[in-house]
């Protein structure tokens, strides 16, 4: 996760030094999340389900970094991507 997560950072995959950051900053949300009501089939790490992807991204988004005028619009849009998650379950069939 941690890859895909610097990858959608504009990390370089060579740029280590945000490395231990970026892994706090992913089991925060993961807990986050979990405490938030996602259901655990979501937030199977083996899983790498797009919907935990992008809702980590926007946590690590929030906090990486010492430019903090974006941190609110990135935590908005983490939230409302965690609310969605609780509200749809792992059953993605809609008819």
């Amino acid at each position: 996760m941690l890859k895909k997560i610097k990858k959608r950072c504009g990390i370089a995959e060579g740029i280590n030094v945000y490395n231990d950051d970026i892994s706090v900053y992913i089991e925060d949300a993961l807990e986050d999340m979990k405490t938030s009501g996602v259901p655990p089939d979501i937030l199977k790490k083996d899983a790498d389900d797009p919907r935990v992807i992008t809702a980590v991204t926007l946590y690590v988004k929030a906090y990486l970094g010492n430019d903090r005028s974006d941190t609110r619009m990135y935590l908005d849009l983490y939230r409302k991507k965690v609310f969605r998650m609780t509200l749809e379950g792992s059953d993605l069939d809609v008819e």
